[in-house]
């Protein structure tokens, strides 16, 4: 029978857990890593990887391993050169998070302009002679700038296209004629970033996106703009974010993903009061993982069964 580890203790799904164990021996690790072990890997077929890295050196005992399945979009911890020297498949699952992740993105873009963690302070507080200073601002009205207009970026400006905005976007492989479809009208990075009041980022993490958005990027923006990013940490330099809104150079931030993961908890980010913070949860709904693991498991079994899994990410050599 195969074996297939889950890396770590994911969310909602013992459905699909159960389904999968009746194809292999299926064991779920109860704590989470920062990077897989090497001895976790020794004896396994298949892998179904949460956060953790997937370095060259977890598959150094990797004898009969044939496929790593990324559960989510991203596929930057895993090492896909490694993998295809080894023949073994990496798989991911885009999309499947699309909805919950502009969701997020939406909600937060309200509750950034609207303030909604001051209210929620003061309200315990019990601080009624605080609420001229909760004054908020109309979404109605604003320019949102999305940085990245694949399944998630589409679906933000979908989402966002009731609310009368004003819908810039930037990604160098969408066209307009597709960018229409969502009423977006693209544009270069450096005007996107002049004209939006809220600039919000869904780009994938590579080498040509990695530190994308930094000091100069950051002066750009309007003093009055929010930054939010559900993407990844490392497409924003995290030290010229934090400058940037101490000296209030721009006027806030969502932050739900960071350079470092976990982060630390002297993470500058966590002393300032004008972000809104969350820890890389901005596709965490039930449904999602309901689904996102049945995916897994079965894209798993397709792949042990000998035949060729769905979405591929690397070439095998």
């Amino acid at each position: 029978m195969p074996k297939v580890w889950v890396s770590e203790p994911i969310p909602c799904s013992e459905a699909a857990v159960k389904e999968l164990e009746g194809f292999a021996d299926v064991k779920v690790s109860k704590v989470f890593y920062h990077v897989i072990p090497t001895e976790k890997v020794e004896g396994v077929d298949g892998v179904i990887l949460g956060d953790a890295r997937f370095t060259e050196e977890s598959l150094r005992k990797a004898d009969r391993l044939r496929v790593v399945q990324r559960f989510g979009a991203g596929f930057d911890v895993v090492d896909l050169e490694a993998c295809a020297k080894r023949g073994v498949y990496v798989c991911n699952m885009p999309g499947l998070n699309a909805i919950d992740v502009a969701e997020y993105t939406v909600g937060a873009i309200i509750s950034s302009l609207r303030g909604f963690l001051k209210m929620d302070e003061a309200a315990r507080r019990a601080a009624w002679q605080e609420r001229p200073s909760l004054m908020g601002e109309r979404l109605k009205g604003k320019t949102v700038g999305i940085v990245g207009l694949g399944r998630i970026g589409g679906e933000v400006a979908r989402l966002l296209k009731p609310f009368d905005m004003r819908l810039f976007g930037f990604d160098p492989y969408v066209t307009q004629a597709a960018a229409d479809e969502w009423n977006v009208c693209l544009t270069s990075l450096e005007e996107l970033l002049r004209v939006s009041d809220i600039v919000t980022i869904h780009a994938p993490l590579n080498p040509e996106t990695r530190g994308l958005i930094g000091e100069k990027e950051l002066n750009s923006m309007k003093p009055t703009a929010i930054l939010v990013n559900a993407a990844r940490g490392a497409l924003v330099d995290e030290v010229k974010l934090v400058q940037a809104l101490q000296a209030g150079r721009i006027k806030g931030a969502v932050i739900d993903v960071y350079g470092r993961e976990p982060p630390e908890a002297k993470n500058p980010l966590f002393g300032l009061r004008n972000v809104q913070l969350s820890l890389h949860t901005a596709s965490w709904t039930r449904q999602f993982f309901e689904d996102g693991m049945v995916w897994c498991c079965r894209n798993v079994t397709r792949a042990l069964r000998g035949e060729k899994p769905m979405n591929i990410v690397n070439a095998l050599s």
